[in-house]
């Protein structure tokens, strides 16, 4: 495998201090993601304006970036990207210089961001063509229980909530599996753990819904083109046994 050089490494770290000190950001942290992509944190006190100007001088610094364009916190180009961190910092991640080189299908390649941003991309592509293929089956009533009536088993935690009327709805992942089990409810049996004599009760059901990562809900039978199931709520209405 290509390793970097001590003097492709001494550029990089001197390049990094350089920059930072200049801007004077004495705060920061440094990781090897991988022997070709690193990662700096600035502390979020830096300011956000200020982290991505000296973050895009340093990708142009390096030659990561081209030096016409500039990047803004939450993108990213094919060897380089800036994020706002949940821990209070603000990220840049970028390959070192000579990586820029690496070819698909060289056994480097898959370590740089672009082969990585591109995995994510197929991934991506793969769960929506995934979601797409679940939502056609609610839409074709291949994908609903085969009764109006159905039962689902619950930790004794979630039973006993229901139970004293403190949850209301039931929320189960967005899979084929659980769309059998839910889409089209009446009613429904909950059963306390999976004992021959597990307690049990029965409750309506006001209505199915799916929900987005944001909790917007929608009607299973009617998904807009640009709505993301991921939950399938369960909205209880009566105890009825």
């Amino acid at each position: 495998m290509r390793e970097p050089t001590n003097k492709e490494t001494t550029f990089v770290r001197g390049t990094v201090n350089a920059v930072l000190a200049n801007n004077k950001i004495a705060k920061w942290q440094g990781d090897m993601l991988n022997p070709y992509l690193l990662e700096i944190k600035v502390p979020l006190s830096t300011g956000r304006a200020k982290a991505a100007r000296v973050f895009n001088e340093l990708f142009h610094s390096l030659g990561v970036l081209p030096g016409e364009k500039d990047l803004m916190l939450g993108e990213a180009s094919d060897y380089c990207a800036m994020t706002v961190e949940t821990d209070d910092t603000i990220s840049a991640t970028f390959n070192v210089p000579f990586a820029k080189d690496f070819k698909e299908g060289d056994e480097e390649y898959q370590f740089t961001l672009k082969a990585i941003f591109d995995e994510q991309e197929a991934e991506a592509e793969a769960e929506e063509a995934e979601m797409q293929e679940l939502v056609d089956g609610i839409k074709a009533g291949r994908l609903k229980s085969k009764s109006p009536d159905g039962y689902l088993v619950l930790k004794a935690e979630f039973y006993n909530a229901i139970e004293a009327g403190e949850k209301t709805v039931e929320y189960r992942d967005f899979t084929e599996y659980n769309l059998k089990r839910t889409i089209g409810l009446k009613t429904i049996r909950f059963n306390l753990g999976y004992a021959k004599d597990a307690k049990r009760m029965r409750w309506e059901v006001k209505k199915v819904v799916l929900l987005d990562g944001d909790d917007n809900e929608c009607d299973p039978f009617n998904v807009p083109d640009d709505f993301w199931p991921t939950t399938i709520a369960i909205h209880l209405g009566k105890r009825i046994g």
